[in-house]
């Protein structure tokens, strides 16, 4: 039977970085800013999905999906696909489905690639340790060793080989740890942060290997039935700030495109304490939109965000308005994810930073899909 996220829990690291198998869905996402050589700047995003699968038919399909390209757009299909990702009542077996996604950024030329793979832990093609971060998907990787996050991928003439060094405890979003999605009980997360990770590596781009380094953020998110149907999807930003903090912020939209009342965020002091703020202390101004050829949805692009609480300000504009990532053979579900830089004030002076943001349900409604 899989657990929901309905009450506030004890975290205990190192063991919460690895898999929690009575959940129905968590991921594990790293994004990044890094330089290389005559001041080449470079983005990356790094996520690894998991899904318990509930009983043989569901792996079936995702077999298919990973298998056969021709089948993705059948209507039959697609219908089963969604029924099987809202299901989340029946007995399961103990098989997990794993997805990667990866894209690497060359900011100067506003050119992506955008990689994704699937597999299942039959046959360890892919998995997770439970009581530390070990999580991988057929060569790719993420896990932790001596206190150090590596992280490994590759594919065709593209790669990241990063060395992550956490400058900052986790810290907890939401209620201590628990950040409500919807009105339903147990519509949340148990969703925490690494936000300071002192990054260095090697960058592979067309087949040239760049020595970089830079500084990433890594969020984790767990549960079963997150997202109610009420809920659209969201948009997440993680930010890193020049005054040695960061914020993370979590705006859910309703059905109806508006802001819902469970939005939130967290700001990480230079300590490593941080505060935690709610829907009512923000004020977000959509100021430019990008629309995709490709699914049609149109995108925030750039932004005001006012954190009135904290006496925050703040201007964000995606560094490449076309950064939507397609999701053709693995989750299905396609959203827009890419490096933004910033500019505000906090507390009256001056700030700049970078950052990551996600945005989901744009193209279609997630509402009952993770």
């Amino acid at each position: 039977m899989l657990h929901r996220a309905d009450h506030i829990i004890s975290f205990e690291f190192p063991k919460d970085h690895g898999r929690h198998h009575d959940f129905g869905t968590e991921w594990w996402y790293v994004s990044g800013r890094l330089s290389s050589e005559a001041d080449t700047d470079w983005a990356y995003h790094f996520t690894i999905f998991r899904r318990a699968f509930e009983k043989w038919s569901h792996l079936a399909l995702v077999g298919l999906a990973i298998s056969l390209k021709s089948i993705r757009n059948v209507g039959f299909f697609k219908r089963a696909f969604t029924k099987m990702l809202e299901n989340q009542e029946l007995r399961r077996i103990r098989v997990d489905g794993y997805v990667g996604h990866l894209s690497i950024t060359n900011i100067k030329d506003k050119d992506f690639k955008f990689f994704e793979r699937g597999g299942t832990s039959i046959f360890n093609v892919a998995g997770a340790s439970d009581n530390q971060l070990n999580v991988w998907i057929k060569g790719w990787k993420l896990f932790e060793e001596n206190g150090l996050i590596h992280l490994t991928a590759k594919r065709e003439n593209y790669a990241l080989d990063l060395l992550l060094t956490p400058e900052k405890e986790p810290i907890l979003n939401g209620e201590q740890g628990l950040s409500v999605k919807g009105p339903e009980p147990g519509s949340a997360s148990y969703h925490y942060s690494v936000a300071s990770l002192t990054t260095t590596g090697t960058l592979e781009w067309q087949g040239k290997i760049h020595q970089v380094a830079g500084a990433s953020f890594m969020d984790r998110e767990f549960g079963t039935s997150i997202l109610p149907k009420s809920v659209k999807g969201w948009d997440w930003f993680g930010l890193i700030l020049d005054n040695i903090h960061e914020i993370m912020i979590s705006l859910i939209r309703n059905s109806d495109g508006t802001m819902a009342e469970t939005s939130s965020g967290t700001l990480v002091l230079p300590d490593g304490s941080w505060r935690c703020f709610l829907a009512k202390d923000l004020q977000v101004q959509v100021l430019d939109t990008w629309t995709s050829s490709a699914t049609g949805a149109i995108y925030p692009v750039h932004w005001i965000i006012d954190i009135e609480s904290l006496d925050i300000a703040l201007e964000i504009r995606s560094l490449v308005k076309e950064h939507e990532l397609v999701s053709a053979t693995s989750t299905t579900i396609n959203y827009w994810e890419g490096p933004v830089d910033l500019t505000g004030k906090m507390a009256g002076k001056a700030l700049s930073g970078h950052g990551h943001v996600e945005l989901v349900g744009y193209a279609e409604s997630a509402g009952g899909k993770f």
